[in-house]
């Protein structure tokens, strides 16, 4: 339900045993997980929609999550295409394919974003969940063990009463900036996302090729378009006005994606800019608030973690808070030790994965991708 809707929801605090600060999949999938357990919580978000984001690729090995949330049957709107493998050249001249055939969980998908996030905003409205949208969050005070929420929007200042607040915010982590809390960068990496119109269709899968200053990424959707990304460092990045002839440029070294997109200018131009590095929270948790998705742990898109591990530590994260509110104490603790455990298994696999390619000896992006944690 959109409180913002009902006055009476105006005029007096409100009180929740959750305050979920951020709608994205983390956010909603911390708030589909409480509801199962009957856990009073409400939703605020910055945004009146949904909006579109970046990242949509989903491994067949996320099936397994998708059941445990009861969020399979989404998979089967014609939004979502199944993709059936990746091609890429990265640290060899040759163009490798990668199918999963042999996969027992069967074919991916490639995900209309914004569709299936406005699919989740369903779900949790018909759990008729209180949903602040709209709001941002402007004070947050302990008192008397509970924390006091002030929230915001252009003409309503409203007050929340919660024993626990749940950071969903993204890589801004911004619950945790008003608590003082700091997240860890372990480097700079920044994407610059467009979206290119196609004139003829292209196989349903992922092509992934490195370059000497970074590597593209690009997803096909069911409306013929594609998502092209280029992933670099933040300290080669030219001057505003020469970012369009440093696209053109990197494209024009690529061997296989010049060949599938050929983009506009004004396409290019449309490029939206935003970090991607690895970041995390060296303790995911407080007293009274825990962390969950690019909040507590943002992952390098090379390695396809991001939506599933958003949704993954809303559902744990959740499930310790219902633990927590039950008086076990070491909820939190064996949370950490899920995320810690995944982060550490990430962080092995992003250094190999960036190891492979030795082909520039002296380039800066690459002599800087060995991550150390």
């Amino acid at each position: 339900m959109d409180v913002t809707k009902s006055k009476s929801y105006e005029m007096k605090e409100q009180k929740y045993d959750v305050i979920i600060a951020g709608a994205g999949p983390s956010g909603l999938a911390t708030s589909l997980t409480l509801s199962a357990y009957g856990i009073s919580h409400c939703l605020i978000d910055a945004n009146k929609s949904a909006v579109h984001k970046s990242g949509d690729a989903l491994p067949p090995n996320s099936k397994p999550l998708f059941k445990q949330l009861g969020i399979l049957e989404l998979l089967d709107s014609k939004h979502h295409i199944p993709y059936y493998g990746n091609k890429s050249i990265w640290g060899t001249n040759t163009l490798e394919q990668k199918e999963f055939l042999e996969n027992k969980h069967g074919h991916g998908y490639l995900l209309d974003r914004l569709h299936f996030e406005n699919q989740l905003r369903q779900l949790v409205q018909n759990n008729q969940t209180p949903f602040y949208s709209g709001y941002q969050i402007k004070k947050i005070e302990q008192k008397g063990g509970q924390l006091e929420v002030s929230i915001q929007n252009s003409s309503i200042k409203k007050h929340l009463q919660g024993q626990y607040i749940v950071d969903a915010t993204g890589r801004k982590a911004s619950i945790c900036r008003h608590l003082g809390i700091k997240k860890k960068e372990l480097d700079a990496q920044v994407t610059f996302s467009f979206w290119h119109q196609l004139t003829h269709k292209i196989p349903r899968q992922i092509w992934i090729e490195a370059t000497e200053n970074g590597w593209w990424y690009l997803s096909p959707s069911s409306n013929n378009k594609i998502n092209c990304m280029f992933f670099t460092l933040k300290e080669l990045i030219p001057k505003k006005d020469e970012i369009l002839p440093f696209l053109k440029n990197e494209l024009h070294t690529t061997q296989q994606i010049q060949k599938i997109i050929q983009p506009t200018e004004k396409e290019l131009f449309e490029n939206k800019r935003m970090t991607s590095g690895t970041s995390y929270l060296e303790k995911p948790y407080g007293e009274n608030w825990l962390a969950v998705g690019d909040a507590a742990f943002s992952y390098d898109p090379i390695s396809s973690y991001g939506i599933t591990s958003a949704l993954a530590s809303g559902y744990y994260g959740a499930h310790a808070i219902a633990s927590k509110l039950h008086h076990e104490e070491d909820a939190f603790i064996s949370y950490h030790y899920v995320i810690e455990n995944g982060a550490r298994s990430y962080l092995q696999k992003l250094t190999h994965q960036y190891s492979m390619e030795k082909r520039w000896s002296n380039s800066y992006y690459w002599n800087n991708r060995l991550l150390k944690k």
